[in-house]
Order: C-alpha cells, then structure tokens, then sequence
C-alpha cells in the first residue's frame, strides 16, 4: 500500500478563486503536458506485432503513404451532448503550478470528490493549487473550487507512473452534475474504455470534450489502452468502463507511449485508492 500526502486549500474561498480564473487566464491557461512514459517496465514493452506483414505499394508518394496521422486527424470524437450523464460529471480542470497557469481534465467519482492525474496536483517538486472545476465544459456553466488535495508518496517522491492519480476534495456538493463511481481491482485483459478529456494540442483545440474508445493492450501496475491519441490538455480524463450494464471510472489519462495510438494508466488497486481516499476526506495520510 501506498503512502499518502495532502494539501489543504488554506480557506481560500470558491469567490476567490473565481476571480482569479477570469476569462482572459482561462483561454490564457497552459494545457498540462502528459508525462514521457517510463524507458523501461512490463507496461511498455511486449507490445503485440501486427497481425500479418505489412507492405508499402509501388509507385506511391512518400506522402500518400507516411503521413502523420496524430496530426492529419484525431481518433477521439466530439461528445455531443457534454452535459448528460455520464458525461456531464467530466470538466475542464484548471490550476496554478510554478505560478504558470495550466489546464487539464478531471471527473467527479462522488458528490465533492475529483479523480484527476497526480501530475496535476503535484509535479516536478512543487503542488498545484487555484484548483478550479468546469463540468461539461463549455455548455453547463457550473463551477466549483476545492478544499483538500491528495496524492500518493510514490508519485510526490519518485514520480512512480503506477500511482500517477489524485483525488482533489471540492468546496461544494456537486448535486447538479452527479458523479460515477470508481470500480477498483478489475482484471484488465479483454477489457474497453472510453476516455473522456480535454486534448488541446494538434489535431485538437482543446475547446471541445472528447471521447474515444479503445481496448486494453498491456500492463498490469500501469495499464495500456490503443485508440487514443489525445494529446497535452487531456491529463486526468476518467477512463470508464461497463460492467454489469453500470458505468464505472476505472482509469484516468497519465501518460503516451508504446505506439501513436496508445496511452496508459495506472492500475486502480482498492488499497491505495482508499488509502488516498481516507487521506483526502479526514486527512489521515500517512
């Protein structure tokens, strides 16, 4: 089990925080690069060979047959309707880390809890805050601030990829919007996800949500998913999955690697998220 660390939001109130994210910082806000996997770890090697050879035709272009397909077009798809569920308890996440301001993408997994990527919260020695939920952004209008932040010792202390999520307490209910719950300890093989997020960097813009649906590839500690290619500005977008006909948030957008098409997450094992959890809600992080 993992250790865990928070951060209290030291009474800074919802109607301060709004009057710093004007619109100007808003649009002005810094998507929050996803991490350069680990070089080396049983989540990014061993990954499948196609299924049969692959040949280039003759007499053919070097651009008709390399082009970049990460810039040409994107996989994910635009939600159409971001505020109904379960879309509606996704959102744009804003914050302040090193005194720059950044965007990313979070979602509500109960009523005052967000489950984001730790490198949100906490990076390269140094805590986030000015923490700042949009759901359904841009069409719901809803906003909320936060309270407490928590993140895992493993990530604080040696950016460990498996515990690269947090959970960030907000300063009111989020009755309006809902939330979906986590689904901890599920086997991974054979497995899909959608990932909802907010990717701002070629081909997205960042100004819309997105989704994409993709299938478990490898990994165990760190898990890998293809079909998803969404870029900086995505970091914390749930990953959500069906079991028994239910919704449940079973990932989150951490980092890309292993092939222009793939991106990972850490595995969400019941001890350390209610390890993180307890330390979140009565601060009891040890």
């Amino acid at each position: 089990m993992s250790k865990t660390a928070c951060k209290n939001n030291d009474n800074l109130k919802l109607a301060e925080i709004e009057a710093y994210w004007t619109k100007k910082r808003k649009d002005g806000a810094k998507p929050k690069p996803l991490p350069k996997p680990p070089q080396e770890g049983g989540a990014f090697k061993d990954i499948p060979a196609p299924d049969k050879p692959i040949g280039t035709p003759a007499n053919t272009s070097i651009h008709e047959n390399y082009k970049d397909k990460e810039l040409v077009v994107g996989l994910a798809g635009k939600v159409a309707d971001p505020n109904t569920s379960p879309w509606k308890s996704n959102g744009k996440l804003f914050f302040r880390w090193k005194g720059n301001d950044y965007v990313g993408s979070a979602g509500a997994i109960f009523l005052e809890v967000l489950l984001t990527a730790g490198h949100n919260v906490f990076d390269e020695g140094e805590w986030s805050d000015m923490f700042y939920f949009d759901p359904a952004y841009p069409v719901n209008g809803g906003s909320f601030g936060w309270s407490r932040a928590a993140v895992f010792t493993a990530w604080q202390n040696t950016a460990d990829y498996a515990y690269d999520y947090a959970m960030l307490q907000t300063s009111a209910k989020m009755n309006d919007i809902g939330s979906v719950g986590v689904i901890r300890d599920l086997a991974p093989k054979g497995r899909t996800w959608t990932a909802i997020g907010y990717p701002a960097d070629t081909p997205y813009d960042g100004a819309s949500m997105m989704e994409t649906t993709g299938e478990y590839v490898t990994g165990a500690n760190i898990i890998t998913m293809d079909h998803n290619d969404m870029t900086k500005g995505s970091s914390g977008g749930n990953w959500i999955t069906i079991v028994d006909g239910k919704r449940y948030v079973n990932g989150v957008q951490s980092t890309r690697g292993g092939a222009w098409s793939y991106a990972n997450s850490p595995y969400i094992k019941e001890a350390d998220y209610t390890n993180l959890l307890n330390c979140l809600k009565d601060q009891s992080c040890n």
